[in-house]
């Protein structure tokens, strides 16, 4: 499965510097640990099992034109 276009706010100095000692891309890096982390099934360890629907607020949607009546 391919996901493409998400936009993940991240710590970019840290990740900057591990893959500057990696001697590879940030983007490269972020792909490897994604891989790593579905492989081994690590989610539930590193989140928990607990339900995430209520930890963030839903985004708000943009209304280019607002609705008429």
């Amino acid at each position: 499965m391919t996901i493409r276009n998400i936009v993940i706010p991240l710590e970019d100095e840290y990740l900057e510097k591990v893959a500057k000692e990696r001697g590879i891309s940030r983007t490269k890096l972020v792909r490897i640990v994604m891989e790593k982390v579905v492989r081994e099934q690590l989610i539930s360890k590193i989140i928990g099992d607990g339900n995430l629907v209520n930890d963030e607020p839903p985004p708000r949607k943009y209304r280019r034109f607002r609705t008429r009546k």
